[in-house]
């Protein structure tokens, strides 16, 4: 029987594959006999194209690249997947805040507008239904650059057309809009939106106060968007007639997941859930005896639906044996096992400070891979040679 490796992202180490293959060395080392799958994971965030890369080539998927205007308007070089009439798009790949360095946030110029430029070549190519990661983003404009690119015009009081790039702090100055452009181009476009969070639009629990101070959003500049969120918010409902605003899903990505429900009528799918249909998931446990799955920090908001619940709740489902590994633990022993987990590995416990785990996090991994391999398939060799 198998043992199925299925890790997310170990941020600011290793990519969900980079930090897999480095497990399933530390394990093939003490059993080299053992069958190790691996499987990479993302549960809508950045990351998203490279767990799902490999395994889609294989099943006939291109990657197309091309430049756009990135969260800054810098042009950067994005790429997404491609198959006939489905394209999946990561929006961290056009928009996201890996493309911007810790120092030089400025959250009130980010645009999705590279994002609608992606959008457009996969229409242009003849893709019909997209998927669309939502995560990782810098941007906080209600998903309006991505549809400013996309051909819908945007409006000032004074009726000035905003330019080119829309920007975060356009917020502050819509008040009309125009979609006849986007529709006679997008109108039998499906979009499918994938994502890691539940978030609505508006209020504490939204995309501005939840998500803006990791873009960067000072106090002063939260409570000025929120504001002019809320303006847009019912600019849109009057406009469209409908009102996502508080919908889950509606505050990812600075409000891109609100954008896609307004112009595509777009439908919210859980991340982890999507990738490992995509992944056929179910055909690996089927022949595994053993689930590894982790991420790089496992804390308290690691138990909303993140990507390694997802495994678990698939993995016992099949009754198989699953461990946790991660690069950090913040809860308890308890909670481990109340959630169903059999097992876990920390590369903390194994470091000598945070930032050797950092630093040295395969190195680490692969120590971990032996250590895991040591305990589960070694010690169930000796009983049963025994």
């Amino acid at each position: 029987m198998a043992v199925v490796i299925a890790l997310d992202s170990f941020k600011g180490s290793l990519s969900a594959a980079k930090a897999s293959r480095a497990l399933a060395q530390g394990i093939e080392e003490v059993v080299p006999e053992e069958e190790v799958i691996v499987l990479p994971i993302a549960d809508g965030g950045d990351g998203l194209i490279d767990c799902l890369n490999e395994s889609f080539l294989a099943q006939g998927w291109k990657l197309q690249s091309l430049w756009v205007t990135g969260p800054y308007s810098k042009k950067v070089k994005a790429s997404y997947l491609l198959k006939e009439k489905n394209a999946f798009i990561e929006m961290a790949r056009s928009s996201g805040l890996t493309l911007v360095g810790n120092d030089q946030k400025r959250p009130l110029l980010s645009t999705t507008y590279g994002l609608g430029e992606v959008i457009t070549d996969a229409v242009n190519r003849g893709a019909t239904t997209l998927y669309i990661g939502l995560g990782g983003s810098a941007t906080n404009d209600l998903g309006l650059g991505c549809m400013q690119a996309l051909g819908v015009d945007l409006w000032t009081e004074d009726h000035q057309l905003i330019a080119q790039p829309f920007k975060s702090g356009d917020l502050l100055k819509l008040k009309e809009i125009s979609t006849e452009k986007f529709e006679s181009k997008f109108c039998n476009v499906k979009v499918v939106a994938v994502c890691d969070v539940s978030n609505v639009l508006l209020g504490e629990k939204g995309a501005t106060e939840v998500f803006g101070p990791q873009k960067g959003l000072r106090s002063e500049e939260i409570w000025q968007i929120e504001s002019a969120m809320i303006q847009a918010a019912a600019l849109l409902k009057e406009y469209f007639g409908k009102d996502y605003s508080e919908t889950h899903g509606a505050g990812a990505a600075g409000g891109m997941g609100a954008a896609l429900m307004w112009f595509f009528d777009a439908k919210v799918e859980n991340g982890i859930d999507t990738v490992l249909d995509l992944l056929q998931f179910e055909n690996a446990l089927k022949k595994a005896q053993f689930v590894i799955t982790g991420e790089g920090s496992f804390d308290e908001q690691s138990l909303s639906g993140k990507a390694p619940l997802g495994v678990l709740k698939m993995a016992k489902a099949h009754g198989q044996s699953i461990s946790l590994v991660a690069g950090r633990i913040r809860v308890s022993e308890k909670t481990f096992r109340d959630l169903g987990f059999d097992s876990f590995f920390s590369i903390r416990d194994i470091a000598a400070s945070d930032e050797e785990s950092f630093l040295n996090a395969k190195e680490l991994l692969i120590e971990l891979g032996r250590l895991w391999a040591q305990k589960h398939l070694k010690a169930q060799k000796i009983i049963n040679l025994k």
